[in-house]
């Protein structure tokens, strides 16, 4: 590309193209290459700014960032930002949101959309407030949601949904039937995914 480039320069240098049609090079030249790779560097810094994030705030065993081909995932395990049992963020996970959400506005260009996702364990909650666990994990979804859209990001590209516990990340209960806190702990979780602009 950037051979490329240097060969238009010179012809420019030894024409006079017409202003209109160097204009509509530049934005080709734009539209098929150097957005892609504007694209992909945007989504690497923002993940490595979130990653650093985690680990100065102490966060970064208890939330995590990966990224595939298409999304940057943001992890957070809800014992460490919900109280129990509850859609309220705890005291302890607020400032921690607080950065994500800074993180989020600055790369905001970068993202088609931000979905974020509730997850449950299977253990059954039935309170006046959650009657089951889809209830559960929606509002801790929608609470995130509502966070950043506070926080400055525009709701056009936000959305919300609650997978209960239909997709755990490990087995929540033994052969027996028998629950393992620690799987159902890491199944407890919310995900912030970044999609990628296409």
């Amino acid at each position: 590309i950037t051979l490329l480039m240097a060969f238009f320069v010179i012809l420019f240098t030894l024409s006079e193209p017409e202003k209109e049609k160097f204009k509509n090079l530049a934005a080709q030249f734009k539209l098929e290459g150097f957005s892609k790779v504007e694209r992909e560097s945007d989504a690497k810094e923002l993940k490595k700014e979130l990653q650093l994030m985690l680990e100065d705030s102490g966060f970064d065993q208890y939330a995590g960032v990966t990224e595939t081909d298409k999304t940057i995932d943001i992890e957070l395990a809800s014992s460490s930002f919900y109280e129990l049992g509850s859609a309220r963020f705890s005291a302890k996970g607020l400032p921690v949101l607080e950065k994500i959400a800074a993180n989020l506005k600055r790369f905001e260009g970068s993202a088609m959309a931000i979905e974020v996702e509730g997850h449950t364990d299977d253990s059954p909650i039935a309170t006046a407030q959650f009657p089951s666990n889809w209830e559960l994990a929606g509002a801790r979804a929608s609470n995130v949601v509502r966070f950043l859209i506070v926080k400055g990001i525009s709701p056009a590209m936000l959305r919300s949904v609650s997978l209960g516990d239909t997709q755990p990340k490990a087995q929540n209960r033994d052969a027996a039937g028998n629950p393992i806190p620690a799987n159902q702990d890491l199944n407890r979780r919310v995900v912030i995914r970044v999609v990628k602009k296409s």
